[in-house]
């Protein structure tokens, strides 16, 4: 078994100008670099979302990175895609992706992240005040039903091709996700930095017809390709038909393939 792309990698793009710290260590020529020396057929640069207040990254520099993956693509012979890992801005299901970048982007994921811009103060609450106390003090039924219902919100209204470490920060019910997602042709990423679906839930995903995708969430060039943890979960579940980039390149919603 083998995984032909990684979707989800940061570069030093993933920091507001202010921040002192550096959030990922490698430039795109970096990742890119790494992912050709790996064999890999496919990589996305996929930054945080605009409105990620620390780590996001920004819209004016869209057309530049557009045209920093072509440069790159033809240089080391690997298609490299430009997307961005984005945010949820409130229970609506609304994200920091509108529909005009699409002209520069190729795919879009979307995660649940701290210390954004909400679309309003009480999304904040419902979103991040109420999700941090609750990683303290156990998540109560209510709660895992609102985060569930804010994230099939999300794909409902949304073009999102992957989404990225469900139950990270921000409990859900995965498998009514998966039914969604199913009938979406969203993909739900096995990250392999923020693991968070048991092998019972994986199973019952997978029975509802949802698909898959492995992730390194690499935020160092040398992260990229690191696959090991999901594989060791696809290989005890048996749910190899159902990883979309395992053997073979992943449709996405947004990413038209030629020919």
């Amino acid at each position: 078994m083998e995984i032909w792309g990684d979707y989800h990698t940061h570069t030093i793009h993933s920091r507001k100008k202010w921040c002192p710290k550096k959030h990922a260590k490698g430039t795109l020529e970096d990742n890119v670099k790494m992912a050709a020396e790996l064999g890999l057929k496919e990589i996305a640069i996929t930054d945080h979302g605009f409105n990620h207040k620390v780590f996001g990254t920004y819209r004016s520099k869209m057309p530049m990175l557009k045209e920093e993956t072509k440069r790159l693509s033809e240089k080391y012979g690997i298609n490299v895609l430009l997307g961005v890992e984005a945010n949820f801005l409130s229970v609506d299901g609304t994200i920091d992706v509108v529909e005009s970048d699409m002209e520069h982007l190729d795919i879009v994921l979307c995660g649940f992240h701290e210390i954004v811009k909400a679309k309003s103060i009480k999304d904040k609450f419902k979103l991040w005040y109420f999700n941090f106390l609750f990683s303290f003090f156990g998540c109560a039924k209510k709660r895992i039903k609102i985060n569930t219902q804010t994230v099939i919100n999300a794909v409902e209204k949304n073009n999102i091709d992957v989404l990225t470490h469900l139950n990270a920060k921000m409990k859900v019910d995965p498998v009514e996700i998966a039914k969604v997602c199913a009938k979406k042709g969203t993909l739900i990423e096995l990250n392999t930095r923020h693991f968070k679906l048991s092998d019972e839930q994986l199973k019952e995903m997978a029975n509802l017809g949802a698909k898959f995708i492995v992730d390194s969430d690499a935020h160092s060039p040398k992260r990229i390709a690191d696959f090991e943890l999901a594989m060791e979960a696809i290989k005890r579940t048996g749910i190899e038909n159902s990883v979309a980039n395992l053997n073979g390149l992943p449709n996405f919603i947004n990413y038209k393939r030629k020919g």
